[in-house]
């Protein structure tokens, strides 16, 4: 029997590292397919180009999903040195509906929209950014949108959360650096990045949370051939991002080894670690308990990683619109 397509709501810091535009082109590829339905994308930060920046893919691929950003929220490496973010660039470049940002639906609102719209249980969320927008939104109280809080909506409306975060030394046990003025070699970014918010989501959400921790997607080189060609980069908005952002040779896959769970969670690509809870220590350090009825779990290899490599890169090759971008004329609502 034919089973419903993966309802995704998809919070990402897009702009920042090109992997989140890979998820997105994933993510429409698996939406060709049958696999998933898209509900919302919302950014974890406000930029003047974050929203336009989604657009623009979401238009390439032929949807017209409703975005959101949080506007009070500004991404801290917009002031590093020789950060080079590509949200301008896309949006600047490739059709889109937002021509002033601020004018953009707020992040946890929309979700609450979508929550409150949803059938019991039937929303996966999907969060590849700093944890931000769903600390926020668990904290939320009732309001025109909804009569019950954050923690009432996610209980009754989310099946499960994907977020790709984290670093857990029990499985992984060896230290990194970013080079962008961090002080920490054992916190991994979308954590260390807001730090309060992770702890307030892993202490309060109320579902189910699977993590793709930093390792799961560090060693997975993908899309090598979404920016092999003038042409591509120049008529694929994905494309142009991994071009702007990291140049050729594809990228690592942090972010789409979580898109990838969320639409295939019986696929059994990774193992789960055993159920237990999360924690953020006050440094962004994420560690593992075991506890009775756990609600969290992490991604552990099975699969080997060019088989891997090969199916996201498949997944993503065979969308109808890699090289060309959706007929304009095309309804565009998901």
């Amino acid at each position: 029997m034919e089973k419903d397509p993966v309802k995704i709501i998809f919070d990402t810091d897009i702009g920042g590292d090109c992997d989140d535009a890979g998820a997105l082109a994933l993510l429409h590829s698996l939406c060709e397919k049958g696999e998933a339905e898209l509900i919302a994308v919302t950014g974890c930060y406000a930029t003047p180009y974050l929203a336009g920046c989604i657009d623009a893919i979401n238009t390439h691929y032929g949807r017209r999903v409703p975005v959101g950003i949080l506007h009070d929220r500004f991404d801290p490496r917009d002031r590093t040195e020789g950060y080079n973010g590509y949200d301008k660039s896309v949006a600047e470049r490739f059709p889109h509906s937002f021509p002033d940002w601020r004018q953009v639906p707020d992040s946890v609102r929309l979700i609450r929209q979508k929550l409150e719209e949803a059938a019991d249980g039937e929303i996966t969320l999907v969060a590849t950014g700093p944890l931000t927008t769903l600390s926020r939104l668990v904290l939320s109280g009732p309001d025109e949108v909804s009569p019950l809080s954050g923690k009432e909506l996610i209980a009754k409306k989310i099946r499960r959360t994907v977020v790709m975060g984290g670093r857990f030394f029990g499985t992984w046990p060896f230290e990194f650096g970013y080079g962008i003025n961090t002080p920490h070699v054992t916190a991994e970014w979308n954590i260390y990045a807001d730090i309060p918010a992770a702890e307030t989501v892993t202490e309060e959400w109320p579902g189910e949370m699977v993590f793709s921790s930093y390792e799961t997607g560090n060693w997975l080189i993908t899309l090598k051939k979404i920016n092999d060609d003038e042409n591509r980069k120049n008529v694929n908005p994905a494309a142009h991002s991994y071009f702007v952002h990291h140049g050729k040779g594809g990228r690592e896959s942090w972010d789409l080894t979580a898109m990838l769970y969320a639409v295939r969670p019986e696929a059994g690509y990774w193992n789960l670690h055993p159920y237990g809870k999360i924690t953020v220590d006050d440094s962004g350090v994420t560690g593992f308990r075991r506890t009775e009825n756990g609600l969290h779990t992490y991604l552990l290899p099975r699969y080997d990683a060019d088989e891997l490599v090969a199916i996201i890169d498949g997944l993503v090759e065979s969308s109808r619109y890699y090289d060309a971008p959706a007929d304009p004329a095309l309804s565009r609502e998901s």
